[in-house]
Order: structure tokens, then C-alpha cells, then sequence
């Protein structure tokens, strides 16, 4: 079976590349077959298949955080020790913004009362700190304050609702959440919350668990790796054979087919996508994108997004910024602040497609 790639004519043989376990529904693409295109075309998330003659960077998989991790090294690093390093990072993070854990920080903070100060550690004022951030930038599409409404409406660890949730209670949680109902202090070493809203990190803690991750691999010395975790990608360096990682997008499509690759060099990408992650609800579909304005699912037509930046903490936040904007509002803010996105929206007549920055160059 052959799949044509949307807007860039080669059709890429099934045979060329295979799957990763999912991460919230999406799957990602791995090359296994070298093909002089495989840089541009060929879609891929771990470039090592793409190998000519050399052999290969070496490969750790394994579980955390409720999904999966791959480690592609090249470098000298043993790989039991690469495989310690890594899953102390994660587990590290886990402990601190898991909504699964009751015994994390993050959700003692959740059980705090109103308006006392708690004391966290270093890395959840980091992320927290980044989270306001970009909530600021994004004029609140990313917010981490929603929790409430996210289980609200059955996902992040919520019953699934059998009516359509009362707009009153919508309302409610949606007077409770907002940026400004949480308070850092400037040295950020204490968090409090201003109302009883539920924080969830998830949109932005798996991205800074595979930095995190990264920086210790660093610190071992190892300056030439990719890291994915749940579809979340960091890359430093190159390949074995002097190239740069190879990483791309899934389609929508029930084909499955992959759509554009890129090359990065010491970069993030994450994506960001509502089309295998639904619920059904009294006859109609709703995305698990949940609107910090509107406190329900969003209706646009954007199936999914990708963002690549400096670190993958920050492009994960992004695109779910962008995934709660939508096509035309998330397309002007990413050429406004030269993010480079692709987007994937649904059309009468199936899948189109628009994109910035080296996306765009195709």
C-alpha cells in the first residue's frame, strides 16, 4: 500500500516506515528504510532507520508517565546508565505534577486552602512560571488553571459524562479558573491559589520532562541524542553519520498516512491533536480541547497542530495554545511571533493543510 503525502506529491510505501506506540490517540511515524528523501519527504520521528552505512545511533525504550520513551544516543554513554539517568528525570517530574498522584506537589496544592502559600520545588516553579507565561503570550489559550473543566467534560482523569454538562456549572468553574487566580512569588519559591480551581500541568509537563531529561543525559556527556517522549521530541546534535534528526507529522487520515518531515538540530517539536482523543456525548463528538473562554470543547475544524521551538516544554504548551485558537486565529499568531507550525484542518472534502516558517517551504 502506498500513502500520497497532502501538498507534496511523493507517495511513500508503507513498507518505508512503521509506528510508535500512540500518545493521546497519535501515533508516530519511524522511518526504517533509507531513501535518499528520507530527509525531506519520508516521514519520520527517529531518523536512526535512515541510516546509509553507518550503524546506527543505539536505541532505550521504555515506559513512564503513562506512556512510552525512546532514546536514540549517539554517543558513549552505556546504555543502562542512559536508561537510569532518563527515567530518574521523568520520575522525578512524575512525582511533582502528576493529577494521578495524590501525593504530588502538585496536587497538595490542589487540596491547599485558598489564598496559603505553599512551598514547591525549583523545577514546579520552572514549569509553572513557563506555563503563565505563554498563558500571557497566547492572551489565555494556554491555561493551566482549567482541571475542573478539563474532567468536567471526561478526560484528564474525569468520569465520562452521560448529558452534556449544565451551563451553570460551566459558568462556575469558569469564575474560578483564569491566570490570575495563581500567585508565584518572585523568588519562586512559594504558590498559592487565589480560588478553588484544579491546576493541570499535563499540556506542558511531559515537554519539560524530556528537557529535563536531556540536560541530564547532557551532564553525562552525551551531546548527540534524540529524546521522545509520548510524542514530545528533543534533539541535540546529530546522527551517527553527521546528519541531523529527522522527525514528522501523522496524518489525520484513517490511512494514516505521514505528511512533512523536518530536520532539527538542538530543537523541540510537539504536536497537538483532537482526532483519535473524542468523546461522545448525547450524539455529538467533542474534541478534548477545552477553551479557557468558553469552558466547553472547541468546534473548529483544526484536527491538529505542530510547533517546533527551543525547548519542548515550550512547544508543547504552544500547541495546545494554538489548538484552542484554531486555524485563522492560531495561523496569525504564529506569524506574528515567527513560531514555525503546521496545521491540519478538516474541510468538506476531507484534510487540508497550512503551515509557517520551514514548514512552509515545501
Amino acid at each position: 500500500m502506498t500513502f500520497l503525502i497532502p501538498r507534496v506529491g511523493r507517495r511513500v510505501k508503507r513498507s518505508e516506515y512503521e509506528y510508535a506506540p500512540k500518545r493521546n490517540g497519535l501515533r508516530i511515524a519511524v522511518i526504517k528504510k533509507a531513501s535518499k528523501l528520507c530527509a525531506m519527504l519520508a516521514i519520520c520521528l527517529f531518523s536512526w532507520g535512515c541510516a546509509l552505512k553507518d550503524s546506527g545511533p543505539q536505541v532505550v525504550t521504555g515506559a513512564t508517565m503513562g506512556t512510552s520513551y525512546r532514546l536514540a544516543l549517539n554517543c558513549d554513554l552505556h546504555l543502562d546508565l542512559a536508561k537510569q539517568v532518563a527515567e530518574s528525570a521523568f520520575n522525578g517530574v512524575d512525582a511533582s505534577m502528576s493529577t494521578y498522584r495524590q501525593d504530588s506537589e502538585l496536587m497538595r496544592l490542589n487540596k491547599s486552602p485558598i489564598m496559603a502559600w505553599q512551598q514547591v520545588s525549583e523545577e514546579f516553579a520552572e514549569v509553572i512560571q513557563a506555563a503563565l507565561e505563554i498563558g500571557l503570550e497566547s492572551k489565555g489559550a494556554f491555561d493551566p488553571t482549567i482541571g475542573a473543566l478539563v474532567r468536567l467534560w471526561g478526560f484528564g482523569g474525569g468520569e465520562m459524562p452521560q448529558t452534556i454538562p449544565p451551563s451553570h456549572e460551566i459558568d462556575r468553574l469558569l469564575a474560578q479558573s483564569g491566570l490570575t487566580q495563581l500567585e508565584v512569588t518572585a523568588d519562586q519559591k512559594m504558590v498559592r491559589r487565589h480560588s478553588d480551581f484544579l491546576l493541570d500541568l499535563s499540556a506542558i509537563a511531559k515537554g519539560y520532562a524530556v528537557d529535563r531529561a536531556i540536560r541530564a543525559l547532557e551532564a553525562h556527556g552525551c551531546h548527540d541524542l534524540l529524546l521522545e517522549v509520548g510524542g514530545e521530541v528533543g534533539v541535540r546534535g546529530h546522527r551517527p553519520d553527521g546528519t541531523a534528526w529527522t522527525v514528522g507529522i501523522e496524518s489525520p487520515r484513517r490511512s494514516s498516512a505521514v505528511v512533512r518531515s523536518l530536520q532539527l538540530v538542538n530543537e523541540a517539536i510537539a504536536t497537538s491533536g483532537d482526532y483519535r482523543n473524542r468523546v461522545r456525548i448525547e450524539g455529538h463528538v467533542y474534541s478534548h480541547t477545552i477553551s479557557p473562554k468558553t469552558g466547553r470543547p472547541v468546534g473548529h475544524g483544526l484536527a491538529s497542530v505542530s510547533v517546533i521551538a527551543s525547548s519542548v516544554m515550550r512547544a508543547d504548551a504552544l500547541a495546545t495554545a494554538l489548538s484552542v485558537m484554531g486555524p485563522e486565529a492560531g495561523l496569525a499568531f504564529a506569524r506574528q511571533r515567527d513560531l514555525e507550525a503546521f496545521f491540519i484542518v478538516r474541510t468538506e472534502n476531507g484534510y487540508d493543510s497550512f503551515a509557517t516558517g520551514r514548514f512552509a517551504s515545501f
